[in-house]
C-alpha cells in the first residue's frame, strides 16, 4: 500500500534558489514525483522552469523502486 501523499508529494522551495545563476553540483538527491532521481532540490526547481513542468518532491533521497508498475 502506498502512501497517499508521496504521490501528490511535497512543493519543492524554489524561491531559496537563485535559477537564473545555475545550480550547485551538490549531491543531495530528491526524488521527484516523476519517479525520476534529480542530484538536487534547485536541480529539481530548474527542471520545472525550463519544461514547464510542476514536478515535486516525493521523497528526500533515493527514488524507491516502485513494487507494481502499472503497464
Amino acid at each position: 500500500e502506498m502512501d497517499a501523499a508521496a504521490f501528490r508529494g511535497t512543493e519543492p522551495s524554489c524561491e531559496n534558489f537563485n535559477l537564473g545563476r545555475g545550480c550547485t553540483r551538490e549531491f543531495d538527491p530528491i526524488c521527484g514525483t516523476d519517479n525520476l532521481l534529480y542530484s538536487n532540490e534547485c536541480l529539481l526547481c530548474l527542471h520545472n522552469l525550463q519544461r514547464n513542468d510542476h514536478v515535486r518532491i516525493r521523497n528526500r533521497g533515493m527514488c524507491k523502486t516502485p513494487r507494481n508498475n502499472l503497464a
